[in-house]
């Protein structure tokens, strides 16, 4: 920690007086101010444990929970851009498209997008994407790690920041932020890495957004067995409630009995498998790890997701590769088939529930 104290949580009405009085205001509405809120689609109520007003808030409009059907991803990379250098996955944007008609057809029903301006993210192509394939789209915004943040986060304080992602999700109708991270390899997070962690959480206070972090597990020796709890704590000490949150790569931590992971559930929060078929951990180890937290009976808490990023090759292929190799060595490990329903379709509907504050 950066040796100030920040163990006091906070309520929505005093980030709201901290973040100037209009935090959270209008999410409902659309960006012209007045227009009304898209119409929810309606579906037969079947998942249980979210509040009856909760939206997933996708590109297409606000969807009651109940109106995304088939496996949620909550963790993947349809606009990225890996280095200022490097190209962006949507400069072929009718290839993306492809992808994620290729993933509706395997059984994927929505795919939360874990960019923002920091990897590029890239709105519009967002949007045509949702527009163009049968696949709801979540998009999100934050900021991913210490080693390749703007100058700006450094000089601008907690608040203005937790301002600044309001505005974006209020702008740009997003729906969670994410993917917020920590430099690779290291012992700890660094001072400006815990502020916009705490930033983040007075962001979601502010407006009921649920936040996924990045975690460096498996990046190098330096990191801590702990370092998700540590990011458990920043966020909770700021007001957010865990149910709202995902610790993300936590099947990059080397753990077969998965201590760590069933701390972080016992806690209620979600625990996210977001590196599957890919990451220096095995699969095999990552289905060892999975079938612990089970047994210790905390199904409901996790989530599981490929971080895949529109390069398809024949160890990753393409958005549904969660469904199509990875969930088969869950089956053989012995998961029970409507077990694994709920953590593809259920924890993840309910993780991105929220009532628009």
């Amino acid at each position: 920690m950066d040796g100030h104290d920040h163990s006091s949580r906070f309520t929505r009405r005093e980030v709201i007086q901290m973040l100037g009085g209009a935090a959270g205001l209008g999410m409902v509405a659309g960006c012209g101010g007045d227009q009304a809120a898209p119409e929810l689609a309606q579906a037969a109520p079947t998942l249980t444990g979210v509040p009856p007003n909760a939206v997933i808030r996708t590109l297409r409009g606000d969807r009651s929970p109940d109106a995304i059907q088939g496996t949620t991803l909550f963790h993947e990379h349809l606009s990225i851009r890996m280095s200022p250098d490097s190209p962006s996955a949507t400069d072929d944007v009718d290839n993306i498209i492809e992808e994620v008609r290729i993933a509706a057809t395997e059984g994927v029903g929505c795919i939360v997008d874990g960019g923002h301006p920091e990897l590029g993210r890239d709105i519009e192509a967002l949007r045509r994407i949702a527009l163009e394939t049968d696949v709801h789209i979540v998009a999100c915004t934050g900021h991913y790690m210490g080693r390749v943040y703007p100058d700006w986060v450094e000089r601008r304080t907690e608040d203005r920041l937790a301002r600044g992602l309001v505005t974006d999700a209020e702008m740009f109708r997003l729906g969670a932020y994410g993917e917020i991270g920590q430099n690779s390899n290291a012992a700890e997070m660094t001072a400006l890495e815990q502020k916009v962690f705490r930033a983040v959480g007075k962001a979601h206070v502010a407006t009921g957004l649920p936040i996924f972090t990045h975690n460096a597990y498996g990046t190098g020796e330096n990191v801590r067995p702990d370092a998700g709890l540590t990011q458990l704590d920043l966020l909770e000490s700021v007001g957010v409630s865990p149910e709202n949150i995902v610790i993300g790569h936590a099947c990059c931590l080397d753990d077969p009995s998965a201590s760590v992971l069933i701390e972080i559930a016992e806690r209620g929060a979600f625990v996210g498998f977001d590196r599957v078929t890919g990451g220096r951990v095995p699969d095999p180890q990552k289905v060892v790890t999975i079938m612990a937290f089970l047994e210790a009976g905390h199904a409901d808490k996790l989530l599981i997701s490929s971080d895949y990023t529109g390069r398809r090759s024949e160890r990753r292929p393409g958005y549904g590769n969660s469904l199509t190799v990875f969930a088969p060595l869950l089956r053989e490990a012995g998961i029970e088939e409507d077990v694994l329903g709920a953590i593809q379709r259920d924890n993840p509907r309910r993780f991105l529930a929220f009532v628009p504050v």
